[in-house]
This record gives structure tokens, sequence and C-alpha cells, in this order.
């Protein structure tokens, strides 16, 4: 099984699409869902479509996948990663709590060639650095197979095989 993650300036710093309200939906969080915002692209075939219950949240100094937030509310609470239990993060006012997409994870087959399949859209754009034996895995779990490196900085993205 593979999984294919994408972050970068764009999303985090340029767009702040990365504290996006409709990563809180829970229709998202749950995977009934799979676009947060038009805006969020990364080729130009449309909206790009994740996979909400494998998106990785920083929340304070922890990574927490979506799954474990559906259901949940931040506000108020020491953020200690997969202790967060039983309460709705819709609607609520989220401003005070420290929390971001770090890795979107992308929504595939969960086959490589799915994978490779939306990362070929990425190199015909050109200005893509490919590393087909990283040294470092920018994820923290599973085998880095490949990453590709935005030359302008926009986007990052890693091909984990699980």
């Amino acid at each position: 099984m593979y999984a294919l993650y994408a972050w970068g300036n764009f999303f985090s710093y340029e767009s702040g699409l990365d504290r996006d309200a409709g990563w809180l939906d829970p229709e998202l969080l749950r995977g009934a869902r799979a676009t947060v915002s038009e805006h969020l692209t990364i080729a130009d075939e449309g909206p790009l479509r994740v996979d909400g219950p494998g998106t990785l949240f920083e929340i304070g100094d922890s990574l927490v996948e979506g799954r474990d937030l559906a259901g949940r509310d931040l506000v108020g609470r020491d953020m200690v990663g997969r202790d967060l239990v039983g309460r709705d993060l819709v609607g609520r006012d989220l401003s005070g709590v420290d929390w971001r997409v770090a890795r979107i994870r992308v929504a595939t087959d969960g086959s490589r060639a799915d994978a490779l399949r939306i990362t070929s859209e990425i190199e015909e754009a050109g200005d893509i650095y490919v590393d087909h034996s990283p040294e470092g895995n920018p994820i923290g779990f599973g085998e880095v197979v490949t990453t590709w490196e935005d030359e302008h900085g926009q986007w990052d993205l890693a091909l984990i095989r699980l």
C-alpha cells in the first residue's frame, strides 16, 4: 500500500489553506468528502482530492491523523495528540487553538501507479526536482520511495510505502 503526501509554501504560508475551516468538516475527516476548497490545487485539473482521514494535522507539538479528529473539540484543551475524544469541531472558534494541516494525504486508490499518475501531471508542468533515493523521511513513518520538490518552493510531495 502506498500513500502520497503533499505540503509546501503555497499551502502553508502564502495561501493560509493549511488552516482553512473546510479541513475540520466531519465529512472530510471521515472520508465521505474529498475536497477542501476549489483554491487547493497542485495541477490545473481542478481541486486537489484529499484523503481527510489520512491527512496529518499539527496540533501543538503533536501530529494527529484526520481520522483521530473526527467529532472532537480542540477549544480550551491541552493538545496531546490522540487524547482528543468525542467532541465536535464544526462551527467552533478555533482562532486560539494552535492547529494546522502539516501534510495533506492526497486521495489515491493506494497503489503506486495511481500516486505516480498524480505526480506525472506535476512533473509535466516542469520545474520539479525528483529524488528516487531520498535519505530523509519528511512524513515520519513508512518507507519513503520518492520525493518531489517544486523548484520555486510551492509544493513538496513524498510517496510512502506503508
